[in-house]
């Protein structure tokens, strides 16, 4: 696996901060020698590998992907489990663009959009 992308014309390194069967969470930091700044320039990507869908987040929903990251990191026993809640929130935060674990609610039914141990 290489360990850099293209995005905008713009080369960028890529670092893995997460896995599991399921994501990736890749920083993304440019080598920018072009006159001209690109306007994406620097962040982090979320590969989803069953949806084949890949978003680039950077500024506020960055840091508050990283925040929640640690945040679950906190609340959940062992790796596994660790996984399992990160998996289950970055599911709802794809589909929603809500990147802040606290923020993320219940549906209309009642059912929690992420493990209630993870916000609670």
């Amino acid at each position: 696996m290489r360990n850099y992308t293209y995005l905008g014309g713009a080369r960028f390194s890529i670092n893995n901060l997460y896995r599991s069967l399921r994501f990736d969470i890749d920083r993304l930091d440019m080598s920018w020698v072009d006159d001209e700044k690109p306007e994406f320039t620097r962040g982090l990507r979320v590969v989803d590998n069953d949806e084949i869908n890949t978003v680039t987040v950077d500024g506020e929903d960055a840091d508050n992907l990283i925040y929640s990251l640690t945040y679950i990191y906190g609340k959940q026993d062992g790796a596994d489990n660790f996984r399992a809640a990160t998996d289950e929130y970055l599911k709802v935060a794809l589909e929603t663009k809500e990147f802040l674990v606290s923020r993320q609610k219940k549906d209309p039914e009642g059912k929690p959009k992420t493990e209630e141990s993870v916000i609670h």
